[in-house]
């Protein structure tokens, strides 16, 4: 049975030996330390296999007896034995490719579960701040060492907040700011998310063709950006990003979807986008560009026909496919 135990040690020399001969006349073995460094005492934490039958207090009087000071015990699964560190990296990579969500990572992490755990003096609080400047509280029995809470707060800060619970407040841009088109870069994740959630469904749902659930993951906001097979393409006015398109390659043949948002139709920003998307495709020696669309979208076709396009139009499984050539496009290389 394994068990996680913290405990504040003097901090001078051979107090460790004195701790590890102790577990090993009780046959308790010590599987990983980490060094909490305070100052003028020493919390460890250790992870230990004691035999069965050994209960959290028999646990914690071992410490005890060995010199160690606010013992804590908690029972733990073998997964607490692995590197600190590559539990927090996996944490990262499970928030940004897997779409989960950052608070059920960190709790995992944190081990917050309520354990049976000896001798603690309540409940701690960990406030953590997100991107945005809202805050995420992370409860737990035993206490959050410095190390716990620096670690905690680096995860979260190198995570978008899209997906959370909070509301990022956002500033209209002035309508008078001049549009820029042009494609999307990783620090773009939480503005195409914001982006998303201010497009009604009907807008949503010529974009996607199905009903989209907002807010949207973490994992969908960074496939927006950054797709596997193709380039994102924002529109930007002012510090608001108001349009957002992908140009991917698929099956042999280039194709662009766009999403402006409501507030900003009308105003000529598709046309635009379309024109850029397809100088962009011309540059990876596209013949042809192919716009994909729900059924009932009008409002692309007038586009289509605004931006001086001669359209093929076709229908394939209730969305419309506008093909156009690219003889008379001039090349753009997007950045």
């Amino acid at each position: 049975m394994l068990w996680r135990v913290r405990t504040t040690l003097a901090d001078r020399p051979g107090i460790l030996a004195d701790v590890a001969s102790a577990c090993g006349h009780a046959d308790v073995n010590i599987l990983a330390l980490q060094v909490f460094a305070t100052s003028p005492r020493v919390t460890d934490e250790l992870v230990v296999s004691a035999p069965d039958g050994w209960t959290d207090v028999r646990v914690a009087e071992l410490f005890t007896s060995a010199g160690g000071a606010d013992v804590s015990a908690t029972r733990v699964s073998d997964s607490s034995v692995s590197d600190a560190a590559t539990r927090y990296l996996h944490g990262v990579h499970q928030v940004l490719e897997e779409g989960r969500d950052v608070a059920e990572v960190l709790e995992e992490l944190l081990e917050t579960e309520p354990p049976d755990v000896a001798d603690y003096s309540g409940h701690d609080q960990l406030v953590l701040m997100r991107r945005n400047g809202s805050e995420l509280r992370i409860h737990r029995a035993v206490p959050f060492t410095p190390v716990e809470r620096a670690r905690a707060q680096a995860l979260l800060s190198l995570v978008p907040d899209a997906g959370s619970t909070d509301v990022a407040i956002i500033s209209p841009s002035p309508r008078d700011a001049v549009p820029v088109i042009r494609q999307a870069k990783l620090v773009d994740i939480e503005a195409v998310a914001a982006l998303h959630e201010r497009c009604s469904i009907e807008t949503l749902y010529d974009r996607y063709q199905v009903p989209l659930k907002m807010p949207m993951t973490t994992r969908m906001a960074r496939r927006l950006v950054a797709p596997d097979s193709g380039t994102a393409l924002l529109v930007q006015v002012g510090s608001n990003v108001v349009g957002h398109g992908v140009l991917e390659l698929i099956d042999e043949a280039w194709t662009f979807q766009l999403l402006i948002e409501d507030a900003w139709q009308g105003q000529g920003l598709g046309t635009r986008l379309m024109r850029f998307a397809a100088g962009c495709s011309k540059h990876e020696g596209a013949a042809r560009l192919t716009f994909v669309t729900a059924g009932s979208n009008d409002k692309l076709l007038r586009a289509v026909g605004n931006a001086g396009f001669v359209a093929r139009v076709e229908r394939h499984d209730g969305n419309v496919h506008i093909t156009v050539p690219l003889r008379e496009v001039r090349a753009i290389v997007a950045s």
